[in-house]
């Protein structure tokens, strides 16, 4: 298989919702290869997120769900400075931003509660194994920014 064939089943894989381990076991790569793949080409996330959003409401749910998972994955698989794990993290409260559009064609109270309680649920059980405490100390104050909005978005 030729490296463009393999960047291109790699991207294929992804959109479709597998991990960087899975892709990399299966394309005989390491993990850090696909991410170099992914960086080379800016539009894989762009790609997975149509695929999920193409599926309904449960599988955009369910999606976002585990996409977190593998965001949490690649920032504690990847050899980051503290600061560089605070952004993205930041990168995570983006995609937060995004799914609010996506909630306000559901019942919005509740699927928003829900979200956001699981999001920081899972962001802050992945963060207390994996952080120092530096960094835990700047995600709890942007967090403590972003309260107003977590409270409005909960309403």
């Amino acid at each position: 298989m030729t490296l463009k064939q393999k960047k291109a089943l790699a991207k294929k894989l992804y959109i479709l919702g597998h991990s960087y381990e899975e892709i990399a076991q299966h394309l005989g790569v390491s993990i850090r290869t696909i991410q170099n793949y992914k960086a080379d080409d800016k539009e894989w996330d762009t790609l997975r997120t149509n695929a999920m959003l193409s599926g309904g409401s449960d599988k955009i749910y369910t999606n976002f769900l585990e996409y977190m998972n593998d965001f949490l994955k690649e920032i504690k698989e990847a050899d980051l400075k503290p600061e560089a794990r605070v952004d993205k993290l930041s990168q995570l409260g983006d995609a937060f931003a995004k799914m609010k559009k996506i909630a306000h064609q559901e019942d919005p109270a509740v699927y928003k509660h829900t979200l956001i309680k699981k999001t920081l649920t899972i962001l802050i059980e992945g963060a207390r194994a994996r952080m120092s405490k530096k960094c835990l100390e700047q995600l709890v104050d942007l967090i403590e920014s972003l309260q107003e909005e977590i409270a409005d978005a909960t309403l």
